[in-house]
């Protein structure tokens, strides 16, 4: 009786750990996915702009892996939503789990220890997705490759004409459906009917030519660009991108697991309690495993510059400003930390509250990457530089082969500014077909071939008055003749005289500040100058208090500065060399940074 009554505990015990134990592994999957991963699905969401169109779905689905990019991109337009990127994937990844144990517990028998490992193949893959430039539907045709190879594990072993024949059938379409992973299952294929020993594995290699064969065919007639995109993990990432050897480790991984599954099934091990401390031991390594190389893979300054793209995308600038990690030498995010102090109206109060390191904190030089071109297209728009932004956001939209939706909204209102309703009205409609994005695009409508409503609203009027006379060119001799393009046509435009305050600040050019507060000073926005162009008036004039107060310096600016020119005079005459003690006081003003 007790013996019964300690295997049925036995029985109990096992079951319960069974489930326990893989709940954990999942919620410490989704829990890290979130936390490593949030803005990257939110940018990845923003890399596509999924249309409900037929010609469209026609002509995502038609090239070989075409369904798997259809579904894959159907699920990341979902991304949008907070916490859905990790939920989804987490989902995907416990169902790809869930079959490939299935399909392990053919060679496993009575054990369920491995159960846990299943999630391996998945959990590694979720990490290769870090980078944005991996496809989701790489994941996704690794969970489908999985099913499939259980779906074929189900075919009576003995029966090999029907092993072979159903096998190849459903590799070829899995092959079309969702791209090279089939070489993998069905290398895992081999592996699985190798190890329970059905007859004649050998013909297992018939549906492995096939493949060979058809993916020879795909690269001869062009439908695939070479044999990495036939054979192996290529056709999952960008054409610019290699795969790194994480990625194939997910992949060998599944081969590996079912190796792992035969041994544990030769093992026998009986005692339900032992199964689950071994169950417990594999679920904490997999954790740990995930978690390490995770952390390992985690580029921390891009995934920072992604935090700062997605709070521009929904116009959070409050907690773009907030974002603390980042680097002063990273001129990209400290123009989007700059783009955010703009926005707030904090640009010149806060300008030297920050490391700026040049005026390439503010408008940054490097243009080679799309996230530049993202930027740009942001910065110019917010400045008025309405043609300079137009380049910027086709560039991005060109240079991402399904679009972005922020660029393509960015890209309606330029042509809604400059007039250009045709194309807006092109843009508009494609745009209606989108699911999260079709109410904003109807509501543009409303703006179509009606100049007098785009200049009675004040974000597209104030950009449509800030447009120069006749067909002038931008980008040619530099961002400040385009922000003096701007003023002339529009005096009122307080950020593109801020933004130019603090370019000419950061040049340290007097010549430069002389000539634009002699030429701007006193009219439209600049009839009271900002704090911080007062403090180089006085600097270059302290000779001459009279043109100072002539040119709109104040009274406190003028008695502040005598203050901070005696404190380092004192401090030189001490011989000290560190002014750092100034900054308390001073750190937020032109003069501390001159000397610097």
């Amino acid at each position: 009786m007790t013996t019964q009554t300690n295997h049925k505990f036995s029985k109990v015990f096992t079951l319960l750990s069974l489930i326990f134990i893989p709940l954990v592994v999942c919620l410490v999957l989704w829990y890290f996915l979130q936390e490593l991963h949030e803005f990257t699905y939110y940018y990845r969401e923003q890399q596509q702009i999924f249309l409900f169109d037929a010609d469209y779905i026609k002509d995502l689905v038609s090239p070989i892996g075409g369904c798997a990019a259809l579904v894959g991109q159907w699920l990341v337009q979902f991304f949008v939503l907070p916490h859905m990127g990790a939920l989804i994937t987490t989902l995907l990844c416990i169902a790809g789990a869930v079959f490939l144990w299935l399909t392990m517990r053919k060679l496993a028998g009575s054990q369920v220890w491995p159960a846990v490992l299943a999630f391996l193949p998945m959990a590694l893959y979720s990490i290769c997705l870090q980078d944005s430039y991996v496809h989701y539907e790489g994941l996704l045709a690794l969970v489908l490759g999985i099913k499939c190879l259980w779906i074929y594990s189900l075919l009576p072993e003995d029966r090999w004409i029907v092993r072979v024949g159903v096998g190849s059938l459903l590799m070829l379409a899995l092959y079309y459906l969702a791209g090279s992973v089939a070489i993998l299952i069905t290398l895992s294929i081999i592996v699985l009917d190798g190890l329970r020993k059905a007859p004649k594995t050998y013909l297992d290699i018939i549906p492995l030519a096939l493949l060979g064969f058809t993916g020879l065919l795909a690269v001869y007639n062009g439908w695939l660009v070479d044999y990495d995109y036939a054979y192996w993990t290529k056709g999952y990432c960008e054409y610019y991108f290699e795969p790194t050897a994480l990625h194939t480790l997910a992949w060998l991984s599944v081969p590996f697991l079912l190796l792992v599954a035969w041994v544990a099934g030769k093992w026998s091990l009986k005692v339900g309690w032992m199964q689950s401390i071994l169950s417990l031991v594999l679920g904490v390594l997999v954790c740990a495993a995930f978690v390490r190389i995770s952390d390992a893979v985690h580029n921390k300054a891009y995934y920072a510059l992604l935090k700062q793209i997605h709070y521009a995308d929904t116009e959070e600038w409050d907690k773009l400003t907030g974002v603390t990690d980042i680097s002063p030498t990273n001129d990209m995010q400290m123009n989007y930390l700059n783009l955010g102090l703009s926005y707030q109206g904090r640009l010149l109060t806060n300008l030297f509250s920050y490391p700026q390191q040049s005026i390439n904190s503010l408008v940054t030089s490097d243009q080679q990457y799309t996230e530049s071109a993202l930027l740009l297209s942001r910065l110019y728009y917010h400045l008025g530089v309405i043609g300079a932004a137009q380049y910027q956001a086709f560039s991005a939209n060109v240079g991402i082969t399904y679009g972005n939706p922020s660029m393509t909204k960015l890209l309606i209102k330029t042509y809604l500014i400059n007039g250009t309703y045709t194309i807006a009205e092109k843009q508009i409609k494609m745009l209606e077909k989108s699911w999260y994005y079709a109410d904003w695009a109807r509501e543009q409508r409303k703006f179509l071939y009606n100049d007098a409503a785009v200049e009675a609203d004040p974000e597209l009027g104030k950009m449509r008055r800030s447009l120069p006379d006749g067909d002038g060119y931008t980008m040619i001799f530099g961002i400040m003749p385009d922000l003096e393009a701007v003023l002339k046509a529009n005096p009122d435009n307080k950020e593109a005289a801020e933004y130019a305050i603090a370019l000419l600040l950061l040049s340290k050019d007097f010549d430069s500040i002389k000539f634009f507060i002699e030429r701007y000073a006193g009219k439209g926005c600049l009839a009271q100058l900002p704090e911080r162009l007062q403090e180089a008036i006085v600097t270059y004039s302290e000779h001459d208090p009279d043109y100072c107060r002539e040119h709109g310096v104040s009274e406190n600016t003028i008695e502040r500065f005598t203050r901070f020119r005696q404190e380092v005079l004192n401090l030189r005459r001490s011989g000290a060399t560190n002014i750092s003690r100034l900054a308390s006081e001073y750190g937020n003003t032109f003069w501390y940074y001159m000397l610097k």
